[in-house]
């Protein structure tokens, strides 16, 4: 009976850190503040200031355009990202808003090209410096 029970438990140790390991830390899309941002862009919005629009905790962003690799994205804002790149590293019709906190992404925004192309204002974004350019 106790070997029945420890090997149950052993299971769900292994399942739950399996579990953490593909979902902690991982980087979730806002389609929210996708649609908030294009609208404005649509709206004839050059300069959008992101600490507006958002209503999480962030500490650094960048805009990757088409072609970028994870690989990029992470040395670029010395961090690991997990979570969806929508693709942009085979995709010509997208931008990558990426934010992070501390050592890790934490949310990732598709900016349709479409409406324009994007780009930061000053370098790296962050919520003193969170001016983005639509061109």
């Amino acid at each position: 009976m106790f070997r029945k029970w420890s090997l149950l438990i052993g299971g769900v140790v292994v399942v739950f850190t399996m579990f953490s390991l593909f979902f902690v830390n991982r980087a979730s899309e806002d389609t929210v503040l996708a649609m908030k941002i294009l609208e404005l862009a649509e709206s004839g919005s050059a300069e959008i200031a992101l600490s507006t629009l958002t209503d999480f905790d962030w500490e650094k962003a960048a805009v990757y355009g088409p072609y970028t690799t994870v690989d990029i994205i992470e040395e670029s804002l010395n961090i690991e990202f997990k979570g969806s790149n929508k693709g942009i590293d085979f995709r010509d019709d997208i931008f990558l808003l990426v934010f992070a906190k501390g050592n890790h992404a934490i949310k990732t925004v598709e900016l349709s090209r479409r409406i324009g192309d994007y780009y930061e204002k000053n370098g790296t974004l962050t919520p003193e410096n969170d001016v983005l350019i639509v061109e």
